[in-house]
C-alpha cells in the first residue's frame, strides 16, 4: 500500500516517512499541496495523509480539491490537525476527510488508524475505486427507489446519475441499505463503517449529515431514531 504524506515541517515529515516504512507502507512525501492533483496522478497513492496547515494551500482547500476530482474523489484521507477542539475535528470530517489525528500524535496510533482505513478500503487502490471482486454468493448490487449501490464498481447512482461519496459515506450507506427498515445504532455503524477507529457519536452524525445532503431527496429516507441511531426507510407510497 502506498501512502502520500503532505507535511511542510521536515522533521515531522521524516518521522512519518520512517514510521510508515517500518510498518510496511510505500511512502511518497510532499512539503506543500500546491500541485496536489498532479502529484496524485503521478504517484497514484492508496491513501493521503494531509497536514491541515500548508504553505500556499490549506489542508481544507486540498481536501475539497481532491473530493471534487473525478479521478481521486474516493481516495481515503486522514487529516493531521494541530487544533484539538471538537468543532475543528468535526469540520475536517464535514469537508470530506475520512479521519483526523491531532498533533502531537502517537506514532503507533497513527499507524493503526492508517491500517484501519486501509482495511475499510478493502486493500485496493481508492484511485481506481474498484475493490476486490466479492464472492459469488455475496450481493453485488442493492437498488431502492432509484438509488443503486454497485459494490463491484464501488459506485452509487440515483436514477442513473453518479453520486460522489467518500469511502466512509459509501460504507455507511451500504450498511443502511443492507438492513433497510432496521435501526442501526451509532455503535454498530462505527464498528461496520469505521472499523477500529476511536471516534465519537458526533463523528457518525457529521458523516450522516453530509451523506443525506449528497443524496438529495432520498437522503430524507435516512431517519434518525432519537437516542438509538439511524434507519433507511422505503419511500412513502
Amino acid at each position: 500500500m502506498k501512502v502520500m504524506v503532505v507535511e511542510d515541517e521536515s522533521d515531522i515529515r521524516e518521522i512519518l516517512k520512517n514510521l510508515l516504512e517500518e510498518e510496511g507502507f510505500q511512502v511518497v512525501t510532499l512539503d506543500n499541496g500546491m500541485n496536489l492533483l498532479e502529484e496524485l496522478n503521478s504517484n497514484r497513492p492508496d491513501l493521503l495523509l494531509l497536514d491541515q496547515i500548508l504553505p500556499g494551500k490549506t489542508g481544507v482547500e486540498a481536501v475539497r480539491e481532491v473530493r471534487s476530482s473525478q479521478t481521486f474523489g474516493r481516495l481515503p484521507i486522514i487529516m493531521v490537525t494541530g487544533l484539538s477542539g471538537e468543532e475543528d475535528k468535526v469540520h475536517a470530517l464535514d469537508i470530506g476527510a475520512d479521519d483526523y489525528v491531532t498533533k502531537p500524535f502517537y506514532p503507533k496510533e497513527l499507524a493503526a488508524r492508517i491500517k484501519a482505513l486501509a482495511r475499510r478500503s478493502d486493500g485496493t487502490s481508492a484511485v481506481e475505486a474498484v475493490p476486490t471482486a466479492p464472492a459469488k454468493s455475496a450481493e453485488t448490487k442493492i437498488s431502492r427507489d432509484g438509488l443503486l449501490i454497485d459494490f463491484s464498481a464501488h459506485r452509487v447512482t440515483i436514477d442513473g446519475a453518479e453520486i460522489a461519496l467518500t469511502l466512509t459515506e459509501f460504507k455507511i450507506l451500504s450498511e443502511l441499505l443492507k438492513q433497510a427498515g432496521q435501526v442501526l445504532t451509532r455503535e454498530k455503524l462505527r464498528e461496520r463503517a469505521l472499523g477500529n477507529l476511536n471516534v465519537t457519536d458526533r463523528t457518525i452524525d457529521v458523516h450522516m449529515a453530509s451523506l443525506r445532503k449528497k443524496l438529495g431527496t432520498i437522503g430524507n429516507q435516512i431517519e434518525t431514531v432519537r437516542g438509538v441511531g439511524y434507519r433507511f426507510t422505503d419511500r412513502a407510497n
